[in-house]
């Protein structure tokens, strides 16, 4: 049906975002570690970009089943990338690292592709995760910055967050709006076709 099929495709969305983020927070390691000298543990981090390849994978080749992708499916696949950025912000400082507010992006993606009940569970998770976050998390260590460097890093790197949440956020929900579109689309031009045959009937 035209609703099962636009879950279908808002999966593929979320796929797509996943295969996007693990390119993007990579790239941004690499820089952090190779060319700013902060050290990060890297090897542990590798552990969560490769559960989430798992995921992709395991999410793009797996049978759909008739139901199609329901709302809980939905959920639990941005559960999952909450959980993800989780111990990678555990990794890198907590929630003194300017990157914590990509869980916006996922409040913002619940907003448009859950149910209401279904955002507010996501809006509860996260911020629970933020604060976890205040308390326990691995600190980061930036050799020889001083007070003035380090205030310099984080504007910069929350310039940097806010660009990739507004970019991220436009994109996906310009495509989510589109998905949307085309279902009630398909669903007046069932129903015309439903009057139409009915109108038929009556005459006959």
């Amino acid at each position: 049906s035209g609703t099962e099929s636009t879950g279908a495709q808002n999966m593929v969305q979320l796929i797509q975002l996943r295969w996007m983020a693990v390119v993007g927070q990579i790239s941004t390691i690499v820089f952090v570690v190779l060319v700013m000298g902060i050290p990060l543990p890297v090897a542990d981090m590798a552990w969560v970009f490769l559960a989430l390849i798992a995921l992709n994978l395991f999410s793009m080749f797996r049978p759909r089943s008739e139901a199609g992708v329901r709302n809980g499916e939905l959920l639990g696949a941005l559960l999952i990338d909450v959980a993800a950025l989780t111990a990678l912000l555990y990794l890198s400082g907590g929630a003194t690292n300017p990157f914590v507010f990509l869980y916006l992006l996922q409040v913002a993606l619940g907003a448009v592709l859950l149910e209401a009940w279904s955002t507010w569970v996501l809006v509860a998770v996260t911020s629970c995760c933020f604060l976890v976050l205040t308390r326990w998390f691995e600190p980061l260590v930036i050799p020889g910055a001083n007070a003035d460097t380090l205030f310099r890093l984080h504007i910069i790197g929350m310039l940097i967050c806010f660009v990739l949440n507004a970019v991220l956020v436009v994109v996906f929900v310009t495509r989510i709006n589109r998905n949307l579109r085309r279902r009630d689309e398909r669903v007046a031009e069932l129903r015309q076709n439903a009057v139409e045959q009915d109108h038929i009937v009556r005459m006959l």
